[in-house]
């Protein structure tokens, strides 16, 4: 075992214990993905429906694929049709986590039920854990919200909140209210976050000329670093909503050998990795109104890129930003029954020795009040 590769196993077994790190959770994470190219069992993946896709569409999917109810609103165990041309062909693969599908496919017999123009993919193939804290930001129809580093799932299932009156192939309703601002930083991943979700949302959510009083388009994409003060981020805010998943280690993509696998680690990553997390979210609570929420998550193990950023988060924002930890276990054991969340003191985990999803740490904060200067002047941001 190289010197890095034994670091990183040392580290992990004196944070779980050996006995739970070598016979539970190492084995979870070393896992393989099924290949979705063979009649597999999926156990990473869920398909996700398009809430946009009309009913009809929805039931000619679920019988292709043979949808099985899971404890994750609007997702579903799958089987890959075997019959080739039924299946929906992937055309991003690019994030393991997050696998998208064309429009079309070779055997076409829904296209029937489709307007001219008003075709949508019908479902991504996610990670679980990635569709469980998008839910628990508990966004409304109404809400201004940012999805701060957008992975394109995460966007689908807030816009399917905030705007679930629209219908694909219907106007806009005339008291629809709400935005979702999709970030990417990379902006060569923003042009491809923006055709991917161009080819999943209803076009008359993008479209500034559809939308009404002159609030411009209800989706709107930004190429933003979140480390930085001031942004085109933060000219669309204030937000009710924030979902922030900053980067991060991504322990069981290292264990699996991505970028240089267990080689490129070091004992300094997580440390390195926390304090810009910690700069991030930090500048997130400048986003946020008065009684608004903002929901953090990682993927990595260490407690450095978890609990202590949001430990010392506490600390740097004392006497400026009154905030709260909101409960995680109640709330996703109301969303999501069944599902095995670990308390921690800051906020919870899914792993995935107790689920087929994971690992992910994930946190719920209020922000109760401001307290620094010139927070009783009125908001500079653009009301809508």
């Amino acid at each position: 075992m190289a010197p890095t590769a034994g670091g990183w196993h040392a580290l992990h077994e004196g944070r779980f214990g050996e006995e739970r790190w070598s016979s539970e959770l190492l084995p979870a994470l070393e896992r393989m993905e099924s290949s979705l190219a063979a009649q597999h069992d999926d156990s990473e993946h869920l398909c996700f429906l398009n809430p946009f896709l009309p009913a009809d569409e929805q039931e000619v999917i679920s019988r292709d694929y043979n949808l099985e109810v899971t404890c994750i609103p609007g997702a579903f165990h799958f089987e890959l049709p075997s019959d080739v041309p039924r299946r929906f062909p992937i055309v991003d693969a690019s994030d393991e986590r997050h696998l998208f599908v064309h429009l079309y496919r070779e055997e076409r017999h829904e296209l029937e039920l489709r307007g001219p123009g008003e075709e949508l993919a019908p479902f991504t193939l996610a990670e679980g854990s990635s569709l469980v804290v998008a839910s628990a930001l508990q966004v409304e129809e109404g809400d201004s919200v940012l999805d701060a580093c957008a992975t394109g799932v995460t966007s689908l299932v807030l816009a399917g909140a905030i705007f679930q009156r629209c219908q694909r192939g219907q106007a806009l309703p005339q008291d629809l209210q709400g935005r979702l601002v999709c970030n990417e930083m990379v902006k060569a991943k923003a042009s491809h976050l923006q055709q991917t979700l161009q080819s999943l949302l209803p076009w008359r959510l993008l479209d500034p000329q559809a939308s009404l009083a002159g609030h411009g388009p209800r989706v709107v994409f930004t190429s933003v670093d979140m480390a930085t003060p001031s942004n085109a981020a933060e000219r669309l805010g204030p937000y009710d909503k924030i979902l922030l998943g900053p980067p991060c280690t991504d322990d069981k993509a290292l264990l699996r050998g991505a970028a240089g696998g267990l080689t490129r680690w070091s004992p300094s990553m997580p440390k390195v990795s926390g304090e810009r997390q910690l700069k991030w979210l930090h500048n997130a609570l400048w986003l946020l109104r008065e009684g608004g929420t903002v929901v953090f998550f990682t993927r990595a193990l260490s407690p450095d890129e978890g609990d202590h950023v949001i430990q010392r988060l506490f600390r740097r924002v004392e006497g400026v930003f009154d905030l709260k930890v909101l409960a995680v276990d109640e709330l996703v054991s109301r969303l999501v029954p069944g599902l095995c969340c670990e308390s921690t003191d800051w906020g919870a985990w899914i792993m995935p020795d107790k689920t087929s999803f994971g690992p992910m740490f994930f946190s719920r904060l209020q922000l109760l009040r401001r307290m620094h200067v010139g927070c009783e002047s009125p908001s500079k941001f653009m009301q809508f």
